[in-house]
């Protein structure tokens, strides 16, 4: 029979990296052989979880006081835990737990540590404020200055930080093995993230959440292996100057002003979340993206082949002009839109748009809706004839009896001369009787799909 204290070391660590990581540790208890197996586990997930035994919302949700002795626990174990792995490697190092500038010397001290275990992935997220607290701690100020060790710098590729500040790089030497990047509720002054990106020869995805504001945000040409950037909510960039030559997709919510591109951009995707609330105070900021969405975008990003946008229709949309260039190369569009009573957005301009887009192969309208007017046959708008002789699937969810939807809807079963499929989905049932009764009418070659 084999014990299992005799057991190889090798076989060991390989048992103990397959377990959950509180069960990992409890397996240090049964000789040093096992000791040494938990030392080397490769994944460190330090949250209230792992370190507390308790979840992230009842920390959240308790008391000051109890807050308080919550922490304390929470940093004596974490140093525990950092004293044990001292000197061994992990693929992984995550710390998510509420802390911030009054714990800077212990924060210093794992990020120190952790620095010289030559991972591939670290988070730091240090959100998780109580839910009684009313003053909001200081940040963290994060030194990238820790992290500049040659183990570091060599074996790190994604690197996430959330809730923090970074301070000013200074020298720095950077990620050469970095391949994504994701800030989120962090504060940098646009000067250092952007010499921060210089030293990130090999990053492939970029995403800022919530950060800024930028007056003027450069993705320089030294990133050369950069797909794909994500500008989310709370992102404030007012010109977004874009030089990496080989960026194939962007996504930004309504907070981007300006997209300035190089000639030879290969941005063939854009994805734009301008779904916020009516009276939301962002100024004329969405009405400037939105408009740009429509007119600059076919000129500024000519290779674009497939356009997302979620839009909410209540901000001065009724303001947005006819496109004055062309989607040339545009194949895929996919809009999400909120409509109600109110509605300010006259969706046939829809129709301009797909009227700009003459090799457009597939079209995705999603309604979300509210009570919107059901239609009068009488006054269904109609449109002089015009060839998409491209278009061969188009989608309405959501799809309601309005006037204008159904006037769109009969547009593309009239024009689209090559469509195979336009799949209708409502789950109202008054609509499903309208869309059999006036879609099928325009439907000889039964390429409708109603659900």
């Amino acid at each position: 029979m084999v014990q299992i204290d005799h057991l190889p070391q090798e076989i060991v660590e390989m048992v103990v990296s397959f377990l959950p990581m509180k069960d990992a540790a409890r397996t240090s208890v049964v000789s040093s052989k096992w000791r040494q197996g938990w030392a080397s586990y490769p994944w460190l997930t330090l949250n209230s979880e792992t370190m507390l035994g308790t979840e992230k919302g009842n920390v959240a949700c308790a008391s000051e006081v109890e807050q308080n002795k919550y922490k304390m626990k929470f940093i004596e174990n974490v140093h525990a835990v950092m004293r044990q792995h001292q000197g061994f490697g992990v693929d992984e190092f995550l710390l998510e737990f509420g802390l911030g500038d009054k714990d800077a010397h212990h924060i210093d001290n794992w990020v120190a540590l952790a620095a010289s275990m030559r991972m591939k992935r670290l988070v730091i997220d240090l959100s998780g404020l109580s839910l009684e607290s009313k003053i909001y701690p200081e940040k963290y100020a994060l030194s990238l200055q820790l992290l500049d060790d040659i183990s570091t710098i060599k074996h790190l590729h994604i690197l996430q930080l959330s809730n923090l500040s970074l301070k000013p790089l200074d020298d720095f030497r950077g990620f050469v093995k970095l391949t994504m990047l994701e800030l989120q509720l962090v504060d940098v002054e646009e000067g250092d993230l952007e010499s921060l990106l210089c030293k990130c020869p090999a990053l492939e995805r970029l995403a800022l959440n919530a950060c800024g504001p930028f007056m003027s945000l450069r993705i320089g040409h030294e990133l050369s292996r950069l797909e794909h950037l994500c500008l989310g909510d709370g992102t404030l960039v007012e010109k977004l100057q874009i030089e990496a030559m080989n960026l194939r997709t962007i996504s930004h919510s309504y907070n981007v002003r300006e997209i300035i591109v190089r000639k030879d951009s290969q941005i063939s995707e854009v994805t734009a979340d301008m779904n916020i609330p009516p009276r939301t105070q962002v100024g004329n900021g969405y009405k400037d993206t939105l408009q740009y969405m429509f007119t600059g975008l076919p000129s500024a990003l000519p290779c674009i082949q497939k356009v997302s946008l979620n839009i909410w229709e209540d901000i001065q949309t009724m303001e947005v002009p006819k496109c004055v260039s062309r989607f040339m190369n545009l194949r895929h569009l996919t809009l999400s839109m909120y409509l109600s009573v109110h509605w300010k957005f006259d969706i046939l301009r829809l129709v301009h748009l797909l009227q700009a887009a003459p090799f457009l192969e597939y079209f995705e309208l999603t309604i979300d809706e509210l009570l919107l007017p059901l239609y009068d046959e009488d006054l269904i708008p109609s449109f002089p004839r015009w060839p998409h002789n491209h278009l061969k699937t188009a989608s309405f969810q959501g799809f309601v009896g309005n006037n204008d939807l159904i006037a769109l809807a009969i547009y593309i079963l009239k024009n689209a001369e090559s469509l195979e499929l336009m799949t209708v989905q409502t789950t109202h049932e008054c609509h499903l009787m309208v869309a059999e009764e006036l879609l099928r009418g325009e439907d000889p070659r039964s390429v409708l799909n109603i659900l």
